[in-house]
């Protein structure tokens, strides 16, 4: 039972690492995270490997994205849209009927059932 309190712990602490990197900790969450830091070495590595690959991330070149991207990725979303729509139609147009159809099936059962319970 104690193991499961601490791995709940742990993962409370490893989401303030966020907050850390940036400097945007609250005085009582900076401080949980130092005490947890100082009691766990392996959250400590885990912590300074977080670190480091956010500094590396940053650091990183940005690449632009082509200027035809926006308008490809439109081009894909409603071109799925206008298929889900179409699939969508052709399943809902399976399952009707024409009313033409149903007006006489519905009539004939009627005469069926009054003859089936009129017979003698």
């Amino acid at each position: 039972m104690k193991a499961v309190s601490t791995a709940l712990q742990t993962h409370e602490v490893e989401e303030l690492f966020a907050g850390a990197v940036d400097g945007s900790l609250s005085g009582s969450d900076g401080a949980r995270l130092e005490a947890a830091l100082a009691a766990d070495a392996g959250l400590k590595a885990r912590f300074e490997r977080y670190q480091k690959t956010i500094a590396l991330l940053k650091g990183a070149p940005r690449e632009k994205a082509p200027a035809a991207l926006a308008s490809t990725i439109m081009r894909r979303v409603r071109r799925r849209r206008g298929h889900e729509r179409r699939s969508m139609g052709m399943q809902q147009a399976m399952y009707r009927v024409p009313v033409e159809v149903i007006i006489p099936l519905l009539l004939g059962v009627m005469v069926a059932a009054l003859l089936f319970f009129a017979a003698p």
